[in-house]
Order: structure tokens, then C-alpha cells, then sequence
């Protein structure tokens, strides 16, 4: 017999979820955007900020939920269990393994998480007034179920029954070397970013300077009407626009430290690329110093 074998959750219907998702908020972002560049009184910007604020917070999660199903898979060895789902990562020794049954065949089975779509059925739930269950899971549908002595973990391979014959042919066989428990969570990267100081120093001075740029625009609003972006060819100034269309500013800065934040962290977590995750953080620095200076240009 084989010494692993590699079940996949499945994917297609997730897939095409989170990209109509992205696309929909997507479009709501840029919408906003360009509602905000034609108003001409601040009160009519809070609808558009709403759809650009609610864009800037589901994308980067949405494209994250993706990346993690395509970066999914349960390996079954003679040593042990491995679950992976994007940045977390379970290794399980077979003999630690109490059981593995389909949701179908318990008693009593574990709620679902309460948010959830396809592709996505992630989270912690309980048994009914029993332990707690994590899912790592594409669906609700194919749920396998692994008890591994207090804890328990729900999956869904594409080849249920498949997996739990498996499961029981690899333990019938014994086990030659356990694979060594191994736990990894996502908030272990933020924690080991935090331990590094000059890094999260350079993270936490691009938050401060899109707040600067944002109350430094918000108090300029109520003070001028109009502003001129520059200077013809000739020398005459450019044609006043409405100082409210000065929050593209902080809209725009805000939106490129975001994709690059997120973007080193996709890095940081290969030692091998975390040059670039440098890169890209204190890239965010320098735009938002060349938007305060752009700022105090147009206002002088």
C-alpha cells in the first residue's frame, strides 16, 4: 500500500463563490470611489465611504478564504494525520487518533459555524453540551470527523468514505515512525512579526501616517470650498474642484497600504521572501509621506 495518500476538499463550487463575492464587493468598492470624486457637498460622501470602508475590510478577507481552499489538503500516513488550510496547519500522530466516522454515523453531531458559505466552512463550533469541534471544511455536505483524544476536527475530503477506509487499512498496518505533533495557527505570524520591533514599528508608522492624512483632510473640508489640483502650461491655475474631493487622498493611501500589508504577510511567511514583505512595507511608508506632501502643495 502506499506510505500517504492526498485527499482534496472540494473546490469548484467554492471557487466560483469567492470570486463572484470579490467581484461584487469589488465593484462596490470602485463605485464608491467614484462617487466620492463627483459629490460636491460632505454629506453626500458617508454612502460611498460606507461601500469603500465595507470593500477595503470583505476583499482582503475574501481573496484570503481563497487562497486558503486552493492551499487545502488531508494527508493520510502511516505515522499520522495532516490537515492543512491555508496559514493553519495540523500534524496528528495515528496513535493518538480515538476515531474517524462520517457526521452521518454520530449520535450526536457538531453544530455548523454559524457564518458560513461554500468553500468556507471554517470555524469552532461544540457538540450539543459536549466539546468543541474545529472545522476545516469546503462544505457541509461530505464531513468527516476526526476525534483525537480532547479534541476533535471536521474536514470534508472530496472521497468521504474513501478517507475512512483508508484511515482504518493505515492503522491495521501499524505504525512505523509517528509524525510529530505539530500545530500551526495564523496568529502566530502576527505574533512573530510583533516580536521583531523595527518591523512592527514600520507597520504601525504607515497606521499613524493614514490617520494623519485623514484628519489633516478632514479638517481642511470645512475650511475651503474649492481647491485647484496644479497648473496649466500657461501659469494659470487649474479649474477649482470641491475640496471634498480631497478624501480621495486617504482613500487611495489607505487602499495601497492595505494590498501591500496583506501582501507581506503572504511573504513574511517564506524566510526566503521576506525581502520583499520588507519591500512592500516600507513602500507604504513613502506613498503616504508623498500624499502629505502632495496635500501640502495643493493647500500653499
Amino acid at each position: 500500500m502506499e506510505k500517504s495518500r492526498v485527499f482534496y476538499p472540494p473546490r469548484q463550487v467554492g471557487t466560483a463563490v469567492h470570486l463572484i463575492l470579490i467581484l461584487i464587493f469589488s465593484m462596490g468598492g470602485a463605485w464608491g470611489i467614484w462617487g466620492v470624486s463627483k459629490v460636491q457637498v460632505a454629506l453626500q460622501l458617508f454612502p460611498y465611504l460606507a461601500l469603500i470602508f465595507l470593500f477595503l475590510t470583505t476583499v482582503p478577507f475574501l481573496i484570503y478564504r481563497l487562497y486558503a481552499l486552493h492551499r487545502s489538503e488531508y494527508i493520510l500516513e502511516r505515522g499520522g494525520i495532516r490537515l492543512q488550510w491555508g496559514w493553519r496547519s495540523e500534524t496528528i500522530p495515528m496513535e493518538k487518533v480515538k476515531w474517524v466516522h462520517h457526521i452521518d454515523d454520530l449520535e450526536t453531531p457538531p453544530q455548523f459555524p454559524l457564518i458560513r458559505w461554500p468553500g468556507a466552512v471554517i470555524g469552532r463550533r461544540r457538540f450539543q453540551r459536549g466539546p468543541e469541534v474545529e472545522f476545516l471544511a469546503s462544505n457541509q455536505n461530505q464531513i468527516v470527523v476526526i476525534s483525537v483524544r480532547d479534541e476533535y476536527y471536521a474536514i470534508s475530503p472530496d472521497r468521504g468514505e474513501d478517507f475512512i477506509r483508508t484511515y482504518h487499512e493505515l492503522t491495521e498496518l501499524g505504525t512505523l515512525s509517528p509524525l510529530p505533533v505539530q500545530s500551526v495557527q495564523p496568529s502566530l505570524i502576527l505574533s512573530e512579526v510583533a516580536e521583531k520591533k523595527p518591523l512592527l514599528g514600520i507597520i504601525l508608522a504607515g497606521v499613524l501616517l493614514n490617520i494623519s492624512l485623514l484628519i489633516w483632510v478632514l479638517l481642511v473640508i470645512p475650511d475651503r470650498e474649492v481647491i485647484s489640483l496644479g497648473y496649466r502650461p500657461g501659469g494659470f491655475p487649474r479649474e477649482a474642484l470641491g475640496s471634498v474631493r480631497l478624501i480621495l487622498f486617504p482613500i487611495i493611501n489607505t487602499t495601497a497600504y492595505l494590498a501591500n500589508l496583506v501582501m507581506g504577510f503572504f511573504l513574511f511567511r517564506n524566510p526566503e521572501n521576506r525581502g520583499m514583505a520588507y519591500i512592500l512595507w516600507g513602500g507604504s511608508i513613502l506613498i503616504a509621506l508623498l500624499f502629505h506632501i502632495a496635500l501640502a502643495l495643493i493647500l500653499n
